[in-house]
């Protein structure tokens, strides 16, 4: 495929415009309003927790590297 560094130079450059509008959003958004401080706590938790069990759970490779050796 010809062209390919065009694609992924523009694909980037729109890409980091759509990440820093979803973040310049994220920021205004009162978040103690949405999440007290104590849930907001137990969800980083249980996050953390899913993140422990999942990597004792799981033994390949991501599926991104699962065709590569």
């Amino acid at each position: 495929m010809r062209g390919w560094k065009t694609l992924l130079l523009n694909l980037g450059a729109a890409s980091s415009v759509i990440l820093l509008e979803i973040l310049r959003y994220l920021a205004d958004v009162d978040w103690s309003a949405h999440l007290p401080p104590h849930i907001a706590l137990w969800l980083v938790v249980g996050v953390n927790i899913a993140n422990i069990v999942l990597r004792h759970v799981t033994s390949g490779p991501p599926a991104w590297r699962e065709g590569r050796r």
